[in-house]
């Protein structure tokens, strides 16, 4: 499989098996945590995530709406997303602070990096 940077998502059909919140894997000797934010309500739940560098975000699409998560500044961006389908992304330092979705701009969240 190709190196995968931070700023590459991969989308995923319905029908994934979700992981659940907080999974902690080994990578080079340090721990990191796989987060789930899911879109429903046309909302981010949670609408605050606080996440360190390496952790992974799966996103997932509980509306009947497509939506995005988008970063304000456009620095990364999950792509549109269908009901039932999720997108997966890796924090990096570029990939933290407030973000929304491009239909949907009144939907609104963050991610707040935690150093160290």
């Amino acid at each position: 499989m190709a190196d995968l940077n931070r700023r590459t998502v991969i989308s995923v059909a319905a029908g994934f098996t979700l992981l659940p919140f907080g999974i902690q894997t080994a990578q080079a000797g340090e721990k990191t945590a796989t987060h789930t934010v899911e879109i429903t309500g046309f909302k981010f739940v949670p609408a605050e995530l606080t996440v360190h560098e390496g952790d992974t975000i799966l996103w997932v699409n509980k509306d009947i709406a497509p939506h995005t998560a988008t970063a304000t500044d456009d620095s990364w961006d999950t792509g549109s997303l269908k009901r039932g389908e999720t997108a997966i992304t890796t924090v990096g330092a570029d990939t933290v602070g407030d973000y929304y979705c491009r239909f949907h701009p009144h939907m609104q969240a963050a991610l707040k990096l935690v150093k160290g």
